[in-house]
């Protein structure tokens, strides 16, 4: 198994699209990797997905079932852009993804275990503002630190 991608980092989009995607990120994700729309319909973030770990997200996508399944993969595949950062590390957001997620100008990129994702700074905190502390320290109950 690989590195596992964690970190909060804070770049900025600028007036072509383009951001320095961080080195630490890149590093694991490898030298070319997707984006794509989030898979929570309900949040609006670019996924961003190793080129192996895309493969078997796409395949499990396919194996959702009749109308439902072709709706989920048109939301989320044809949308879906492979990048190779350039020599300064940067990558282009294209203007549908940024429109989906509502980002332009700074951006926050997390790692979140299998990938990353790319968010609006003040659509994320809301996100992990509405986390129920109970459900929270349910979830948790039975863990070993």
């Amino acid at each position: 198994m690989r590195e596992p991608l964690c970190g909060t980092y804070n770049p900025s989009i600028d007036a072509k699209g383009r951001m320095s995607f961080p080195n630490k990120l890149r590093d694991v994700l490898g030298p070319e990797f997707y984006l794509c729309k989030g898979p929570e319909i309900d949040k609006r973030y670019i996924a961003v997905y190793s080129v192996e770990d895309f493969d078997e997200y796409s395949a499990k996508l396919f194996q959702i079932p009749g109308d439902t399944g072709v709706g989920i993969r048109r939301m989320i595949l044809a949308g879906a852009e492979k990048q190779s950062p350039d020599k300064q590390g940067r990558i282009f957001i294209p203007a549908m993804l940024r429109e989906y997620a509502g980002i332009d100008g700074e951006v926050t990129v997390i790692g979140n275990y299998n990938k990353a994702e790319i968010w609006d700074p003040a659509k994320l905190k809301e996100d992990t503002q509405n986390i129920d502390t109970e459900a929270f320290k349910a979830a948790l109950a039975g863990f070993v630190f």
